[in-house]
């Protein structure tokens, strides 16, 4: 079963936490997978703070919501890619640098995340993105 399949069913079983955590990898995913340049531009203030706070934890939130909820590759990749994350050397996630980006740290962390957002079928749920995120958190606020 495709991992899309996947999150509507849990969206339609009201499975909003588990939604969430994993659109919201999703967005991290996405950014994980831009190159330098497109991260500094994406990034408006501390670029360590942003990335790690904005990106990097949801993914770990998604491996904690959903767990073994998720196929083994899905849940592989997401471990892959926060593995990478929370491997990063000092140098390369580094406050008030906007170079960090070009560390070489970031390029097997880029190819991951882009392996883990074909595992998650971003492709197909990504024009939903936004639309599900906030169902999710409103669902969840109302129950």
């Amino acid at each position: 079963m495709e991992f899309s399949t996947t999150i509507w069913n849990w969206y339609g079983q009201s499975e909003y936490r588990r939604v969430l955590a994993v659109c919201l990898a999703i967005r991290g995913l996405t950014f994980l997978a831009m190159n330098a340049d497109e991260q500094r531009q994406t990034i408006p203030d501390c670029p360590a703070c942003e990335v790690w706070s904005k990106t990097m934890l949801p993914l770990h939130e998604a491996l904690t919501v959903c767990g073994a909820a998720m196929q083994k590759d899905v849940r592989s990749g997401l471990q892959h890619v926060w593995d990478l994350c929370s491997s990063l050397p000092e140098s390369a996630i580094h406050c008030d640098d906007r170079l960090i980006f070009d560390q070489c740290e970031w390029q097997p962390l880029r190819e991951a995340a882009n392996q883990a957002l074909a595992f998650v079928d971003a492709e197909k749920i990504s024009p939903y993105l936004d639309e599900l995120i906030s169902d999710c958190r409103s669902a969840m606020v109302h129950s």
